[in-house]
């Protein structure tokens, strides 16, 4: 299904140029073609840690449970970014627990998964405007809860997940290797397709990006992260006298 054409931008080794583009929701999508951009994506990583890479297996057993793509796709029909949605169900990797949402409640969760572009198409806004395409088909498909996680070291993944309305409601370590390993920082943010209208924010303050430990206790406090400053580098968490 098409969801989106128009022209894009091309860095190569050449100057400038511009390419035509189809956005589609993919329904026989190649793993190994995703699996070779994430790796090539993965290589040219100046920080490993931003990304922790899907296998095949975990991918074909997402889609098989409900998950889609959203894929971009040059004027050659390569793939040059996507974004994976999945529906975790009350199993225990759903970011749901993390927030304490509960369990009749879990079962309406849409996990963001991951989203790349390759490097040569960066600058085309593809991370927002495949988010702006997947919410409305994650609605339509009865789910409530969106929920992501994001690097404290990727700021233009956690500004473009934000600039949709999701919010930081946990900050935490996950993906673990081992018993041994403390895991990664993840924020954990989450949006409601179904609230209302925001309470009135009685206290707000504004923290370092960088500032872990802080956040966790701003958090544990009641707060909750509703922008990122990114020239400043700082996020904004604000109080309200209900939850959002």
């Amino acid at each position: 299904m098409i969801l989106k054409t128009g022209q894009m931008k091309f860095k190569g080794q050449e100057r400038l140029r511009f390419e035509p583009y189809v956005i589609k929701l993919v329904k026989d999508v190649n793993l190994y073609e995703i699996q070779k951009l994430q790796e090539h994506v993965y290589d040219r990583l100046p920080k490993k840690e931003v990304l922790v890479r899907d296998s095949i297996e975990t991918m074909a057993k997402d889609l098989e449970e409900g998950g889609f793509v959203i894929g971009v796709y040059n004027g050659y029909e390569q793939l040059v970014a996507y974004r994976f949605v999945t529906f975790p169900k009350v199993e225990a990797h759903n970011l749901g627990i993390d927030i304490a949402l509960k369990e009749r409640e879990l079962k309406k969760v849409a996990h963001l998964e991951t989203t790349l572009v390759h490097p040569a198409y960066r600058g085309n806004n593809f991370q927002s405007e495949t988010l702006g395409l997947a919410l409305p088909i994650i609605e339509s498909q009865g789910y409530r809860h969106v929920l992501s996680t994001v690097s404290p070291l990727n700021p233009y993944s956690l500004y473009n997940v934000m600039h949709h309305g999701l919010r930081i409601k946990a900050l935490k370590q996950k993906y673990a290797q081992s018993e041994k390993d403390p895991g990664l920082w993840r924020f954990i943010l989450h949006r409601d397709l179904q609230a209302s209208a925001e309470k009135r924010p009685v206290d707000w303050l504004h923290i370092g990006l960088h500032e872990i430990e802080k956040q966790v206790d701003m958090i544990h406090e009641g707060f909750v992260g509703t922008w990122l400053d990114r020239e400043a580098s700082a996020l904004q968490y604000v109080k309200f006298n209900a939850s959002i």
